[in-house]
């Protein structure tokens, strides 16, 4: 048998590319929030404002992107945690793939519709709630398969 942590394991190299997907998305909105800061020569600090030239406002090309990158912290980091204890209960490498894929798919689609190319909701709200329901899913299969196991 492959240890869980092992890159021979099929399932934790999908956990890793996805996990180094996810933070180079959020790179991504990280670099696009000082894009727009730049563009727009909207600050958060007068030392920053007097550097550019700018002011220190609020303005929401730059709200946007720094939204959308806390909701990011508000989910993926919770991802990582979450996904990597579900490989622990062997599910199928299948199941794996969807679940990382569809997790992996629906932030780089919030992101997109919430910092890039605004949809009206309730498109937003939809794309986290599958990355939620997803979260719950592989919580309480994770929870469920240590206790039935009589691990705790």
């Amino acid at each position: 048998m492959v240890d869980v942590i092992s890159i021979e394991n099929p399932a934790f190299c999908s956990y890793l590319i996805c996990v180094c997907l996810l933070t180079l998305k959020m790179l991504g909105v990280t670099f696009l929030t000082i894009l727009q800061r730049m563009k727009t020569k909207t600050f958060i600090s007068s030392e920053d404002a007097a550097w550019k030239g700018g002011e220190v406002n609020i303005n929401e090309n730059v709200e946007r992107p720094r939204r959308a990158y806390q909701n990011d912290l508000e989910t993926i980091p919770i991802f990582c945690i979450v996904s990597l204890g579900y490989l622990w209960t062997s599910p199928p490498l299948w199941l794996v793939n969807v679940l990382f894929l569809v997790y992996l798919v629906t932030r780089a689609c919030h992101t997109f519709v919430y910092a890039i190319y605004v949809v009206r909701q309730p498109t937003r709200a939809i794309l986290w709630a599958i990355g939620v329901v997803l979260l719950a899913y592989m919580s309480i299969h994770t929870a469920l398969f240590a206790f039935i196991k009589g691990y705790c």
